[in-house]
């Protein structure tokens, strides 16, 4: 690689550097780094200090998951676009670099350089939290580092072949790998299936993994697994050089190619690149509107100005399905194996329930930026509507919260069939669910509106966005605290004196609940009034 590209990656260490340091000598971002110090540490100490006191864990496990977490990567890299990001350049590097006295190899070399630096602090933080499910952590450093390096050389070689290939050409090939991935699938199943009817996961993974097909579909990503769990530094030479080896070969195979990659990398920047701005501009979910431009709703009463807000941010909603979909399918298989486990034990299995639903509420509620947050640049356009600022706030609360009790009420669905008798406790959560979300983005909106934040991407080690993120959760949690108990509390008054009647806890919580709504809605319009697009617009 040229001794330029090799400056050029000093100067981004230096800059990356810099950024994360930037600004600590104001007071704001120096706690905004300190507080993401604190947190990070706190997060690690426990896999660093207790480790040893908790009891270990069975590395066949990790020996188990690890060829099927690989398989499952390569075929969604094959028959997705996921492998673009592997390729993909900055907008500056794109503009300075492709046109400059640089070979498509020492173009390749330097992003894999920078993509092995990124392994080596990604593989830090990995081992530092899988180290209880191992058994020696240099082992585990670097079987992680390996199959970090595996996934990256891999994605690459994908995005180029299919370059060579041509678009036609790849397509089929896409639908071949997954049409025959499913049908691999679905032999497997069914001769493990026809043998146990009833298994768990760890059995279910045992059973493929000795199979002969699963066998052979595994057998290349079982190196990386048995070199994580690697005892000793023979096991781990005896594990480690067949993975470093695998590696080694599509990096050799990757700079053999050389292929005319640098269009397709072009394409994939602007791709990242609008994926950021998106982000940047609070639509997460958004992942295009190709396909999904013809979608509509039809248009609701006008209510004031509500209607037409409503509208909008419904139709944007419908236009990022793609986004909300895998959303929802992510919540499925996270909230399944809770659910088919809880049998008969409702006692144990309730408030466990309870804890996962209140995560996920916060998690999606991020990610549901259908309201100011997702406006944050259309503010001057908002402002020069005709309309009342109490109707643009309402219409800005029900999109995000409709959508949020649509998952609700899929998760106490779920639950409802598979735990008998309890059918009236889940009706009545399910009467709290369309309440609770609007308080839930009420107080969303309004601290949105005090203290406007764009979302980050943060680079490994950037503890002042980490601690910003972790501040302004902890900040909402406190405030949804305050603002959620007071009806709680005066529904289970009601509920004691009724003889502990849950449609009546139920109907006062829900009324509470509505009432507070319709308080912080007037807060959130003067919010909105008061915000200035030129002042108030962070960078």
């Amino acid at each position: 690689m040229p001794s330029p590209l090799f400056h050029l990656l000093q100067l981004q260490l230096r800059g990356l550097t810099r950024r994360s340091l930037r600004g600590t000598r104001t007071l704001r971002r120096l706690a905004a780094l300190g507080f993401g110090g604190v947190m990070f540490a706190l997060y690690l100490a426990p896999n660093v200090f207790y480790s040893h006191r908790l009891p270990p864990s069975d590395p066949n496990r990790v020996r188990m998951a690890a060829p099927f977490a690989l398989l499952g990567i390569c075929v969604l890299t094959l028959i997705t676009s996921a492998g673009d990001r592997a390729i993909s350049f900055t907008p500056g590097e794109v503009d300075m670099l492709f046109p400059g006295p640089f070979t498509r190899r020492q173009l390749i070399l330097y992003k894999l350089t920078k993509s092995t630096a990124a392994a080596l602090l990604s593989a830090l933080f990995l081992s530092v939290v899988l180290h209880r499910h191992a058994r020696w952590w240099p082992a585990c450093y670097t079987g992680v580092f390996l199959s970090l390096l595996f996934i990256q050389f891999f994605s690459i070689n994908a995005v180029i072949a299919a370059q060579s290939l041509g678009t036609q050409l790849h397509s089929r090939l896409r639908w071949i790998i997954l049409l025959g991935f499913l049908a691999s699938v679905t032999l497997i199943a069914r001769n493990v299936f026809a043998e146990s009817p009833t298994l768990n996961v760890v059995q279910l993974m045992e059973r493929i993994s000795y199979s002969p097909l699963g066998h052979l579909l595994l057998f290349p990503f079982t190196f990386f697994g048995e070199a994580i769990t690697a005892q000793t530094s023979g096991q781990l030479l005896q594990w480690a050089l067949p993975a470093a080896t695998m590696d080694v070969v599509l990096l050799c195979l990757l700079l053999l190619m050389d292929a005319n990659y640098l269009e397709t990398a072009s394409a994939a920047s602007e791709r990242r690149y609008a994926q950021l701005q998106r982000i940047r501009g609070g639509s997460f979910l958004s992942m295009g509107i190709k396909g999904n431009a013809h979608w509509h709703v039809r248009q609701p009463a006008f209510l004031g100005g509500v209607g037409p807000i409503v509208w909008r941010q419904i139709t944007s909603a419908m236009r990022s399905s793609k986004g909300l979909l895998f959303l929802m399918l992510i919540l499925a298989v996270g909230a399944a194996p809770l659910v088919s486990g809880a049998g008969k034990q409702v006692a144990q299995f309730l408030p466990v329930f309870g804890g996962v639903a209140l995560w996920f509420t916060l998690l999606v509620s991020t990610m549901l930026k259908f309201d100011f947050r997702g406006d944050l640049d259309l503010m001057d356009v908002l402002k020069a509507l005709p309309l009342q600022p109490w109707a643009i706030a309402t219409g800005q609360l029900v999109a995000p919260s409709i959508l949020l009790a649509a998952t609700h009420f899929a998760l106490l669905a779920l639950a409802a069939r598979v735990i008998p008798g309890q059918h009236t406790a889940f009706l009545c959560a399910a009467a709290l669910v369309l309440p609770f979300d609007l308080l839930l983005f009420a107080v969303e909106n309004l601290l949105f509106l005090h203290f406007p934040t764009r979302p980050a991407a943060a680079s490994p080690g950037d503890f002042q966005i980490l601690g910003r993120q972790a501040f302004i959760l902890a900040t909402k949690m406190i405030v949804l605290s305050v603002v959620a108990i007071p009806p709680l509390v005066v529904a289970g008054v009601v509920w004691k004196f009724t003889g502990e009647s849950q449609p009546a806890f139920t109907t006062v919580a829900a009324t509470c609940m509505l009432l507070e709504v319709l308080v912080l809605i007037p807060l959130i319009g003067r919010a909105f009034v008061r915000f200035d697009p030129s002042i108030h617009t962070p960078a």
